[in-house]
């Protein structure tokens, strides 16, 4: 079961949801919260799955109410509720990071349930694919420092860092890629190896 978290200054409106909340078999909000402020505070005290806000809160009004929740919480499923039929302000608050939008009195338990369902598996997706790009940014940040010319010395083969420093070859690679280095001898190396013990 999810734990949702709800910001709505109407108590009509928060008791309506709530009701809903109890239909749906979701159970009570884990925090509930009047204003934005007290809702940023109670959403990091209460370990929320998932946001359920009115957009028009005394301390914050419309897509500035949007943009703040997912600043401050951008891995945070997001619902907003609006009070008024107005699809491009859902629509835009979807721009700004919200998973979905509900208008106040054209839904029921059951799309409620669907949509908070949906809202919570489609941020989990987003949140992987965002996390994969930063992997992969990473990683080609890394290929970039062994591409190019590396100043190697001609005796021991250490490399010189960007900063002047020597370091071993395996050391500087390691520290820029996956490789894992296992040593051993080449048959030249070998041959060379046996003839001196001999």
């Amino acid at each position: 079961m999810p734990k949702i978290f709800l910001i709505e200054d109407e108590p009509v409106s928060a008791g309506i949801t709530r009701r809903m909340l109890d239909a749906a078999a979701l159970g009570e909000p884990v925090g509930e919260a009047g204003t934005l402020e007290e809702g940023l505070a109670g959403i990091s005290a209460s370990g929320a799955d998932i946001l359920l806000t009115d957009m028009g809160l005394p301390d914050s009004r419309g897509i500035e109410t949007v943009k703040r929740v997912c600043e401050r919480f951008p891995e945070l499923p997001v619902i907003v509720m609006t009070g008024t039929d107005d699809e491009a302000t859902g629509l835009e608050a979807l721009k700004h990071g919200a998973q979905d939008y509900l208008v106040k009195g054209s839904f029921d338990h059951r799309e409620l349930k669907r949509v908070i369902g949906y809202a919570i598996e489609r941020k989990a997706l987003l949140n992987e694919k965002e996390d994969l790009i930063a992997r992969l940014k990473d990683s080609l940040k890394r290929v970039k420092l062994l591409t190019g010319l590396l100043p190697t010395c001609c005796e021991c083969k250490k490399i010189r860092t960007p900063e002047g420093k020597w370091l071993q070859m395996e050391t500087y690679i390691s520290g820029h890629s996956e490789a894992v280095f296992s040593h051993g001898y080449c048959d030249d190396c070998f041959k060379r190896h046996m003839d001196e013990v001999k």
